[in-house]
């Protein structure tokens, strides 16, 4: 009985830590989860409320100068000076309409220097402004003055809210007049909801007399934040900015738990409006241009939502990790069966030991299987990267034909002559023909010098690189294809030698390439040019060869580097480009392409300059 007492107590005692333990965990994951999702869900709304701030202060500095530009034109005068004249006033409301549609605002409208207004751009309207007295309005006041003025207010005829400019207008250094603008705040906040703010944010803009004068949510609009005092009250009204409306107060109860962390700005706030309360994030920013201060209201019902999986999440881990202690408690009760086990398990690790080394010995195998695939690529890379230069040469052909057919039939000439001046026995011209003819076969030597340098093959070995001698090495083999094509390569060296590091038969490869390709772009050019120039960037050597032809297409301008794509009518595989761009990048620079704005295409190779002592 004794024991079984102690056994009832031990459980109860268990119990109880048990759900002492079930809610503490519940309550830290909570508070750290909730505490990181309310530091997201600040610096989201930090975001959107700076973005809403800038747009709202762009859209009303946008209009600041149109009244005074508005107030320079010779026909606001003339009607201010002569408003009876039917004509002039027909046109200046013509005018200010025009005016109105550019600039998308809600109304223009001229005031006379007595308040009542002479000419706008709703002339036609039931609503127009004309003839309506505006002295009472600030805004005409302030422009009185003579200065630009600000005002927000709903508006008269139209029940609109609307934000005001107001410029005077000037006469021999006198005011005659005023000139005012009005931009719908409906507009503002359907443009913004539209293109700016998302589902889950909600945003009011207060006036210094804390009414709610712009916000995304109509029934939110001219309402205070919580209570105001009387006098206040009574100054909204004296003041007739919101002319007859009813301006009642939003209920709003600062909830802010120990969940949200103290050093955020912002606040939680229950909001009661209509008969519906909802939950939501606070933060607010004060827009200095018009003395606003701006709230950002997001709903916090995505993180009650949180919170109930959190409470599910820690829950379930909770009993998870009982169940497992009360699992390993019951393992080593069981220490016997536990040691049975082992042996098993030893002898299938010895099974898996076997099964593993097989494993290990057909890992081996296919890695040197791999690593014979990847020498048989990169031979395979090396004979493309060699039969690009042949296609290349191969393209050259013409040129070349050319370069040695002249040569050729000079030789056939002065071998001739100097069997002719030799049977004559007039040995001094025929030392003279042997002369010339050693010099012609100097020349073809160096031609075909030229084509034999960049056809060997790469020791694929990276050493410093002479930049202008590889340069001058490509122009040099691509000058006869040049010459038959009837183009001029201008070249634009730098001043001083520069390095970089890689192959340099692959490098001179890539040059003679894009010059090959530059000439070919030229075939239906009339006055062929190629520009080549080498700029010093300090830490890079830009390579700049541009064309004057006709450019590359905008929808192959993308594409030019791929594997096997040409625009070459019956020549060429299209791996010229591909394998160039590839052995710029082996040197850790890059190649572009562009089309230059004054035509043609312009091929840019940007190398790291290689220091040489």
């Amino acid at each position: 009985m004794v024991n079984q007492g102690k056994s009832k107590r031990k459980n109860y005692i268990v119990s109880i830590l048990v759900v002492v333990g079930l809610l503490l965990t519940i309550e830290l994951t909570q508070l750290i989860g909730m505490n990181n999702a309310y530091q997201q869900m600040h610096q989201q709304s930090s975001q959107q409320l700076s973005n809403l701030v800038g747009y709202i202060e762009n859209i009303l500095a946008r209009f600041d100068k149109i009244p005074k530009v508005l107030s320079k034109h010779p026909l606001l005068t003339q009607v201010l000076m002569s408003p009876n004249e039917h004509n002039k006033v027909t046109r200046l409301n013509e005018l200010l309409a025009d005016v109105r549609t550019m600039t998308q605002a809600s109304d223009i409208y001229l005031i006379d220097k007595n308040g009542i207004t002479i000419a706008a751009s709703n002339w036609q309207l039931a609503t127009s402004f004309v003839g309506m007295d505006f002295t009472f309005r600030p805004y005409f006041q302030d422009a009185l003055k003579g200065k630009l003025s600000h005002y927000y207010a709903v508006g008269l005829s139209s029940g609109k809210r609307g934000f005001y400019y107001a410029y005077p207008v000037m006469f021999d250094k006198k005011i005659i007049g005023v000139i005012a603008l009005k931009l719908s705040i409906t507009d503002i906040e359907e443009q913004y909801k539209k293109t700016v703010l998302t589902d889950s944010f909600n945003f009011l803009i207060v006036a210094p007399d804390d009414v709610v004068f712009i916000s995304d949510r109509p029934e939110w609009r001219l309402k205070t934040i919580g209570n105001i005092s009387k006098d206040k009250y009574n100054e909204i009204i004296t003041a007739k900015r919101y002319t007859d409306k009813k301006i009642s107060s939003l209920k709003v109860t600062d909830i802010s738990n120990y969940y949200l962390p103290k050093n955020l700005s912002s606040k939680l706030l229950e909001v009661t409006s209509d008969n519906k309360t909802e939950q939501v994030l606070a933060m607010q920013q004060l827009m200095k241009t018009a003395n606003w201060q701006v709230h950002l209201w997001r709903s916090v019902t995505p993180m009650q939502k949180q919170q109930n999986f959190l409470i599910i999440l820690s829950a379930s881990g909770y009993f998870l990790i009982v169940f497992l202690l009360l699992f390993t408690n019951e393992r080593l009760k069981n220490a016997l069966r536990l040691k049975q086990s082992q042996q098993l398990l030893e002898r299938k690790v010895k099974e898996r030991t076997v099964d593993l080394s097989a494993s290990n010995d057909k890992l081996v195998e296919e890695i040197a299987q791999r690593q014979q695939a990847q020498t048989q690529m990169n031979k395979m890379q090396e004979e493309l990267i060699q039969s690009e230069k042949l296609a290349v040469i191969g393209s050259m052909s013409a040129g070349i034909n050319h370069e040695i057919n002249q040569p050729l039939t000079a030789l056939r000439s002065y071998s001739e002559n100097a069997l002719a001046y030799q049977a004559r026995n007039m040995t001094d011209k025929v030392k003279n023909n042997l002369t010339l003819i050693i010099g012609l076969v100097d020349r073809l030597s160096d031609i075909v010098s030229q084509f034999n340098s960049f056809s060997r093959k790469s020791t694929g070995i990276a050493t410093a690189v002479n930049v202008h001698t590889s340069l001058m090495a490509a122009m040099s083999i691509v000058k006869h294809q040049a010459k038959a094509a009837s183009v001029t390569l201008i070249s634009k060296p730098c001043l001083i030698p520069l390095y970089v590091f890689g192959d340099a038969i692959r490098f001179e490869q890539v040059l003679v390439n894009l010059l090959s390709n530059a000439i070919q772009a030229l075939s239906e050019q009339a006055d062929k040019q190629i520009t080549i120039a080498v700029i010093d960037e300090k830490t890079q050597v830009i390579i700049e060869i541009r064309d004057n032809g006709p450019g590359i297409l905008a929808d192959n301008i993308d594409r030019v580097f791929e594997a096997f794509f040409t625009t070459k009518d019956n020549f060429g595989l299209g791996l010229g480009l591909s394998i160039s761009h590839r052995i710029i990048e082996s040197m850790q620079g890059q190649l572009n392409v562009s089309n230059h704005p004054d035509g043609g295409a312009i091929f840019t190779i940007s190398l790291p300059i290689t220091q040489v002592e």
